[in-house]
């Protein structure tokens, strides 16, 4: 059982390391994020919402600030609102906190 143990906890730490997202996979995220939601708001402005979603996850990755773990990240933004919001990035997901 402790042999078990040891290697599933050796597995997921390994997993964790080489699925750790990096800066690009945030802004990719934060992208499809600001697209979902002026989507939600006006399902028939598509065109216009890759317009606008773009500059503004562009703009809004401008304050990133990113610390690296190597088994996790955390990535640090001010969104258009002016609020500061964290999130988690872990097995190529993020995670609001």
């Amino acid at each position: 059982m402790r042999k078990l143990f040891w290697l599933l906890l050796i597995v997921g730490l390994i997993g964790s390391f080489m699925t750790n997202p990096n800066e690009k996979d945030f802004k990719e995220f934060i992208i499809n994020k600001y697209v979902q939601e002026i989507k939600g708001n006006n399902p028939n402005l598509a065109i216009l919402t890759e317009v606008l979603a773009k500059p503004a996850a562009l703009f809004t990755t401008l304050s990133l600030k990113t610390e690296d773990y190597k088994l996790c990240s955390t990535y640090t933004i001010i969104n258009i609102n002016g609020k500061k919001e964290q999130y988690l990035g872990i097995f190529k997901q993020f995670v609001k906190l």
